[in-house]
C-alpha cells in the first residue's frame, strides 16, 4: 500500500500555497506589509477567501493591464499554487520550471524556499506518474538544507525518491536504494510504508518468498514501536493491513495455521476488522474447524450487507453448513442466500433503471460550509455515501476525480451566471446614459439657438467686406478713431452754422479758422491712416480667431451631438464580452454533460459488475439448493423403503 499520495497534484495545495506566500517574508529583500498594487491586494482577498478560481482571474487581467509591480515574483509564486489548487498541473509546472531558473539570475527566492519549490514541483510529477520529470526535480533539492528547515519534508523526500528508486531498481539502483532507506529511522512512519510498498513489489514479481519476510518484518516493527510521534490510527491502520495482507499470503499457500495465528491478533474494532473476520472464516474451514468458521460468519451476517464483497458471507455461511454435514440447515441457508441475492439483483437492476445524477447526488451527503463543499487536505470532496452499496466506487480514484471536476464545472457556471447578470446591469446602465445624454442635446441645442451663432456669422462676414473694401480704396475716414469721428462730427456741424450765417468780417474769420481747423483735420487723419488701419487689421484677425474658435466648437458640438463614440464603444465592448462569456458557458455546459456521463458512466459499470458477481452467487445457490434438496429427497425416500 503506497502512502496515501495518489490521485490529483492538487492534493499538497495547502502546503505548496503556504510555501508560495511565505516565500516573501525569507526573500533577501523585505517585502512591503500591504500591498503596493491595488489589484495583487484584490487577488490576495480571493485567495483568502478560498476562491482560487477568482484569484486566478484577478492576477490574469493584471497580467494584461501591464503586470503587478513592486512585488517582484511574489505573485508569479501564488499564481502556481492557486493552479495547483484548481487542477492546472501542467501550467503551474510550466510557471515554476520559468521562475525556478538553474543560474538563478533575477530570481528574489532565498535558497530555503527555491529548495522546497523543487521538492513540492517534483512531488507533483510523482503524482501525475512521471517518474522520469520527478526524479530529475527531486534530484535539484539540498537534502542538507531541507533537513534544517523541515525535517519533516526532508523524510517525505527520502521517501518519494526511494520510491522512484524502486520503480528503476532493474536499472541498477539497488545500492542508492538501500542507501535512501537507510537514512529513515527503523521506525519512522515513511520507513514502515516503504517496507509495505517493498513487500507489494515483491508480490507483483512473483517472490512471495520475499514479500512475507517483509510483511513479517514490518509487523514487528510496528509491534515493537508502538510510541511514536505519528499518528497512532495511521500506524494501527498499516499494521492491520500488512496482517490482512500477510495472511491472505498465508491463505494462498493454504497455511491454515499460520494465518489463524496472524489473524487472530487483529482487533475486532479496526479499520479491517470485517475483512479479517471473513479470511478468519475461510481459514478455520480450510482448518477444519467449521464451528469456528460458523461463528466468525454469522457474526458478519448480523451486519450490514452494504459492501460488495461482503455479498458472499451468504453463499459461505450455508456453505460451511453443508461441509458440516449438516443438509437440513445448509438447505434453508441456500434458499435464504438464493433470495438475498436476487432480492439485491432486482434492487441494483432498479437502480440502474433510475440512475441519473439527482439519484445519484441524492445517494451522496456532502460536508458544507458557508462557501460551499468542503474538501480534504487531498483536494478531493468531502462526501460520505448515503448508500453504502456505492462506499467502493466512492473510494476510487477516478470518480473522486470525476466529481470534483464535475463540482468545479458547476462553480465555474455559477460563475458565469453571475457574471451573465451583471450584463443585465451594464445595459441598464447603458440606457440610462443614453437618455441623459439626449436630455443634454436638447438643452445644448436650445443654448447654441439663444447665441444666434448664425447672425453673428453673417455679422463677421459683412464686416470683413467692409473692412476688405476701405482697404482696397484706401478709405481713411473708414478706419477713423471714435475720437476722430467726434470731432470730424463737430466739424460737420460748424460747417453747417457758417453756411447759413451772412458774409461779414466776423464770419469771414470764422470760415478762415474752420478752413484751417478743417485741414488740420484731414492732415491728422491722413496721418494716422496707417496706425488706424493695423489696428483695424489687427482686432480683425483677433475676431477671426475668436469666430473660428467659435464655430469649430460650434462643429464639436454637433459632432458629439451626432455621434458618442465612447457610448458605442463601451456598448461594443460589452456586447463582445457578453458573446465570449456566453460561447464559454456553452464549453462549460458541455463539459459538465461529459463529466456527468463519465460520473454515471463509472456508477453504472460498477452497479453492472455486481449484478454480474451476484448472479454467480444466485447461481450456486440454486444449484446447492436444488443437490441438496435432491440428496434429502433421496434419503428420506430410502429410509422410508427401509421402514417399510
Amino acid at each position: 500500500m503506497s502512502k496515501p499520495f495518489r490521485g490529483r497534484p492538487v492534493l499538497f495545495t495547502g502546503a505548496l500555497l503556504w510555501l508560495m506566500m511565505s516565500a516573501p517574508a525569507q526573500a533577501e529583500e523585505a517585502q512591503p506589509e500591504r500591498a503596493k498594487d491595488l489589484r495583487y491586494g484584490w487577488a490576495l482577498y480571493e485567495y483568502h477567501q478560498g476562491n482560487a478560481f477568482e484569484a486566478l482571474t484577478q492576477l490574469a487581467v493584471a497580467r494584461e493591464q501591464g503586470g503587478i509591480e513592486g512585488h517582484g515574483d511574489h505573485p508569479a509564486l501564488v499564481e502556481g499554487g492557486l493552479m495547483l489548487s484548481w487542477g492546472m498541473t501542467r501550467e503551474a509546472s510550466r510557471l515554476f520550471t520559468q521562475l525556478l531558473r538553474e543560474d538563478g539570475e533575477g530570481s528574489t527566492l532565498s535558497p530555503d524556499v527555491r529548495n522546497q519549490a523543487w521538492f513540492y514541483l517534483g512531488k507533483v510529477f510523482y503524482l501525475e506518474g512521471e517518474p522520469t520529470l520527478a526524479t530529475e526535480n527531486l534530484a535539484r533539492v539540498d537534502g542538507d538544507i531541507l533537513a534544517d528547515a523541515n525535517h519533516d519534508l526532508f523524510r517525505e523526500w527520502i521517501y518519494l525518491r526511494a520510491r522512484l528508486a524502486r520503480m528503476s531498481v532493474q536499472s541498477g539502483n539497488k545500492a542508492e536504494l538501500a542507501t535512501l532507506e537507510g537514512q529513515l529511522e527503523e521506525g519512522d512512519i515513511w520507513s514502515l510504508y516503504l517496507q509495505y510498498n517493498s513487500a507489494v513489489s515483491a508480490l507483483d514479481d512473483g517472490d512471495a518468498a520475499s514479500a512475507e519476510a517483509a510483511l513479517s518484518d514490518l509487523v514487528a516493527t510496528v509491534e515493537q514501536t508502538g510510541n511514536s510521534a505519528e499518528s497512532d490510527a495511521e500506524r494501527r491502520g498499516l499494521l492491520d493491513r500488512a496482517r490482512l495482507t500477510l495472511a491472505r499470503l498465508l491463505l494462498r499457500d493454504n497455511r491454515f495455521d499460520d494465518a489463524l495465528e496472524v489473524l487472530g491478533a487483529m482487533p475486532l474494532d479496526g479499520v479491517f476488522s470485517d475483512q479479517a473476520l471473513f479470511d478468519y472464516a475461510v481459514a478455520a474451514a480450510g482448518q477444519g474447524r467449521h464451528e469456528r468458521a460458523l461463528d466468525a460468519l454469522e457474526s458478519l451476517s448480523g451486519r450490514e450487507l452494504f459492501l460488495p464483497w461482503r455479498q458472499q458471507v451468504p453463499f459461505a455461511r450455508a456453505y460451511v453448513l453443508e461441509q458440516m454435514g449438516e443438509p437440513e440447515r445448509a438447505l434453508p441457508a441456500f434458499e435464504q442466500a438464493a433470495n438475498h441475492y436476487e432480492t439485491r439483483i432486482g434492487e441494483l437492476s432498479g437502480v440502474r433503471n433510475r440512475l441519473s445524477e439527482e439519484s445519484l447526488m441524492a445517494q451522496l451527503s456532502f460536508l458544507r460550509d458557508g462557501d460551499g463543499v468542503l474538501t480534504d487536505s487531498y483536494g478531493r470532496l468531502r462526501v460520505e455515501p448515503v448508500d453504502f452499496g456505492l462506499a467502493e466506487v466512492l473510494a476510487t480514484e477516478a470518480f473522486q476525480q470525476a466529481l470534483s471536476e464535475l463540482n468545479e464545472l458547476y462553480r465555474m457556471q455559477s460563475f458565469i451566471a453571475e457574471r451573465q447578470s451583471r450584463f443585465e446591469s451594464f445595459r441598464t446602465m447603458l440606457e440610462t446614459r443614453e437618455q441623459q445624454r439626449q436630455i443634454r442635446i436638447s438643452q445644448t441645442r436650445r443654448a447654441l439657438e439663444d447665441q444666434q451663432a448664425d447672425q453673428w456669422r453673417q455679422l463677421h462676414q459683412g464686416f470683413r467686406e467692409s473692412v476688405s473694401a476701405a482697404l482696397s480704396e484706401d478709405d481713411a475716414e473708414f478706419f477713423m478713431t471714435t475720437e476722430q469721428k467726434a470731432l470730424r462730427a463737430k466739424l460737420d456741424g460748424v460747417e453747417k452754422t457758417l453756411a447759413g450765417l451772412p458774409d461779414d468780417e466776423t464770419t469771414a474769420s470764422q470760415r478762415e479758422t474752420y478752413r484751417r481747423m478743417r485741414a488740420y483735420f484731414d492732415w491728422w487723419i491722413a496721418d494716422d491712416f496707417g496706425v488706424n488701419r493695423w489696428a483695424t487689421q489687427r482686432q480683425l484677425r483677433d475676431l477671426d480667431r475668436e469666430m473660428e474658435r467659435l464655430q469649430a466648437q460650434r462643429l464639436r458640438v454637433e459632432a458629439l451631438m451626432a455621434e458618442d463614440t465612447r457610448h458605442l464603444d463601451l456598448a461594443h465592448r460589452i456586447a463582445t464580452s457578453e458573446r465570449e462569456l456566453a460561447a464559454l458557458g456553452e464549453e462549460v455546459s458541455e463539459a459538465l454533460d461529459s463529466a456527468r456521463q463519465i460520473l454515471l458512466n463509472q456508477v453504472d459499470r460498477m452497479l453492472s459488475a455486481q449484478q454480474e458477481e451476484l448472479k454467480g452467487y444466485l447461481v450456486a445457490s440454486r444449484h446447492a439448493q436444488a443437490r441438496l434438496a435432491d440428496q434429502l429427497f433421496r434419503a428420506s425416500t430410502s429410509a422410508g423403503v427401509g421402514d417399510e
